[in-house]
């Protein structure tokens, strides 16, 4: 047996040495030079949506046209939702994203659902081109809110269906 008690040794902390005493870089600064070049983008955005709406409703009036409509155009009202879901928030437009997550919603759970219910996907659509040609931001106002509501209870019912 080794009768030597255990050693503890201390390494020196070479990193600290190394960086010195600087801080780390301002979060606000870094939020506030994001912030702003968002909304340097901004037109960018706005052109994106009115490009993402231009494929719905080309899409839907495909859908329209066709019987049984077109699933690759149902498919892409699908996918142009689900992306102006994702741009409505960044703008301002939280309606936008609102409908744009219902509508994908509805026609994600069932497509074949969605192609026999186009009424209620051009409602959602003709919600969405509000939005925008009125540029309601925020939540907008009551009769908004009713109408979601309404957009919402209609996709339940069809989907217990």
């Amino acid at each position: 047996m080794n009768d030597k008690a255990p050693q503890i040794i201390k390494v020196p902390n070479l990193l600290r040495a190394k960086i010195g005493n600087k801080t780390g870089p301002d979060l606000n600064q870094i939020v506030k030079q994001a912030e702003a070049a968002l909304d340097g983008m901004s037109h960018l955005y706005e052109g994106w949506i009115r490009d993402y709406l231009d494929t719905i409703n080309k899409a839907m009036s495909e859908a329209q046209a066709s019987v049984p409509p077109d699933p690759d155009a149902i498919a892409r009202i699908r996918k142009a939702s689900h992306e102006l879901k994702g741009q409505g928030l960044t703008l301002g437009y939280p309606l936008l994203t609102q409908v744009g997550h219902m509508l994908h919603g509805f026609i994600d759970r069932d497509e074949a659902c969605a192609a026999r219910n186009l009424d209620l996907i051009a409602a959602h659509i003709g919600f969405m081109n509000l939005v925008v040609q009125k540029k309601i931001r925020g939540d907008g106002g009551p009769e908004e809110e009713m109408l979601l509501g309404a957009l919402g209870q209609a996709a339940r019912k069809l989907a217990k269906n």
